[in-house]
């Protein structure tokens, strides 16, 4: 039995699997996979997340949602069996498609060929609707909830609103409307005191006011143990065409809060990745009530972080507020217009293709955009006061090397008296109306500057800029951005001197980068 097991450990399980997941991602539509989020994991990756856990012992309830083929069960398994581990894995992985039951079945039969004292077990069930079944309210009055693991790559894509499982969910306090933090919100919930929860999943859970309820739901009962995070967006699932930034996580249901391992790869799965240890505060900060998950992936990026952490005053501080444009244009075509006829019918409409160099551009020589927006009662809303503003792109292009993109909107940069922004535009303003100039001036200076760049990517995994990270952000005092918003308005509009700039305005980042 002994030999037998051995040479099934060396085809290995999850090679297998592999050639399964290869065989069914073949078949599958593009139609097919957007329906269910159906995105397989390949084998390299399915290690990642199997070697995140802590070794269990004795009886083990493993838990594979959305188990597709079972790559990670079979690479769970493997692992469990190539160390040796003292325990009794009793593995339930769910999974929605019959077309893939089989392939499930098979994998599950490998696990238990290479290792005698596993237990596995298919439930063709849809997660969500069974999950909540044992997440109900009864459940907690057990004295033990009934999984110690839980690993999961969980779908991607919306949870219908109108349908009887979003309803469901909300019943149970599950606020969400994207099936990846379902998926881990109930599962967290199915933990056992002391069990682990590693997924592999989109990183944009980590910021934004859309995911705080998640954030809250996993960190009131959870702790953040170790994060993987991968250099690049398109390398982790290449081979389904999946664009996004994804990071592996584990979490532990504790409220201790020790040390969180950072690892940082380049998402292949096949490269030994670099690692280094960061505070649990230096993740989340107990003192920030968005909960915003922050993933410094280097020594340098610790200390980065703490100096603009450390910075004296918010947005809210300085008594600006950041808003999103109020034109939604395709709401508000027959409004649009392409140009101010000068007679008071239509007024300047701002558009991000209109930000050039820390300025305003506007009308531009070659933006595609209507750039006015007709005066009626429809619209008057829309608009704001001329005033001294600082605009924010709220989605960088891949030509741009910052995230985060601003520019100042003077008053006589228009032939108006007042204006309207588009709604892939952020506005810095003051109670709805301008700002002073040099204050004005200091923040677009201090907004696309590196440092802040950096700090940025820390906790936003995505191209998107919302007005709530704006408002998370630390910023200098008062008189340090006048100061720095006087030499700005009137500099060279370049990244290596306005760099320069704010670090000497504001000594606190000096050196910094």
């Amino acid at each position: 039995m002994a030999a037998v097991a051995d040479d099934l450990l060396a085809a290995g399980p999850l090679t297998r699997a592999e050639q399964r997941r290869i065989a069914q991602a073949e078949g599958l539509t593009a139609e097919c996979r957007s329906e269910l989020g159906q995105y397989f994991t390949p084998a390299p990756i399915a290690r990642l997340l199997a070697d995140m856990f802590e070794p269990p012992e004795g009886r083990v309830r493993v838990l594979d949602p959305g188990a597709g083929v079972g790559s990670l069960s079979a690479a769970l398994v493997e692992r469990a069996a190539s160390e040796g581990w003292h325990c009794l894995l009793d593995v339930t992985a769910l999974e929605v498609d019959d077309r893939l039951l089989e392939g499930l079945e098979a994998t599950l039969s490998d696990c238990c060929d290479v290792m005698p004292s596993v237990q596995g077990r298919v439930e063709h069930s849809d997660f969500l609707t069974w999950a909540a079944a044992q997440a109900a309210p009864e459940m907690f009055q057990r004295e033990r909830l009934p999984f110690d693991l839980v690993i999961m790559n969980p779908p991607y894509g919306k949870l219908r609103t109108a349908s009887a499982t979003h309803e469901r969910l909300r019943r149970l306090g599950v606020r969400t409307s994207n099936l990846y933090s379902a998926f881990v919100w109930l599962a967290s919930r199915l933990l056992v005191p002391g069990g682990q929860l590693v997924a592999i999943t989109p990183r944009s859970f980590c910021n934004g006011s859309y995911f705080r309820p998640f954030r809250q739901a996993l960190l009131d009962d959870c702790v953040l143990r170790d994060i993987h995070v991968f250099e690049s967006r398109d390398t982790a699932f290449r081979d389904g065409a999946v664009l996004q930034e994804n990071i592996i996580f584990r979490i532990v249901r504790s409220a201790q809060r020790p040390p969180v391992q950072i690892a940082v790869s380049s998402g292949s799965g096949l490269d030994e990745p670099r690692r280094h240890e960061v505070s649990a505060d230096s993740v989340v900060h107990p003192k920030d009530p968005r909960l915003f998950i922050r993933i410094p992936e280097d020594p340098a990026s610790v200390v980065l972080a703490e100096h603009v952490g450390g910075l004296p005053q918010t947005l809210a501080g300085l008594g600006v507020t950041a808003s999103t444009g109020r034109v939604v244009d395709f709401r508000s075509r027959e409004h649009l217009r392409e140009d101010c006829d000068g007679d008071g019918d239509a007024i300047p409409l701002i558009y991000p293709g209109h930000l050039r160099r820390g300025r305003i551009n506007w009308p531009g020589e070659s933006n595609s955009k209507p750039c006015a927006i007709a005066v009626t009662p429809a619209t008057k809303g829309m608009f704001l006061p001329s005033g001294e503003y600082v605009l924010v792109k709220r989605f960088s292009s891949k030509e741009e090397r910052r995230r985060v993109v601003a520019a100042v909107l003077e008053s006589l940069d228009l032939p108006s008296d007042v204006v309207a922004m588009e709604n892939h535009v952020n506005v810095l303003h003051v109670s709805n109306r301008g700002m002073e100039r040099y204050l004005a001036w200091g923040l677009a200076a201090y907004l696309n500057s590196t440092i802040v760049d950096l700090f940025f990517r820390q906790f936003n995994g995505h191209t998107q800029v919302n007005a709530a990270d704006l408002e998370s952000l630390r910023y200098p005092d008062v008189q340090s951005l006048l100061a720095l918003g006087a030499e700005a308005r009137s500099a060279n509009f370049e990244q290596a001197a306005t760099d320069l700039l704010v670090e000497r305005h504001v000594p606190a980042l000096e050196g910094v980068r």
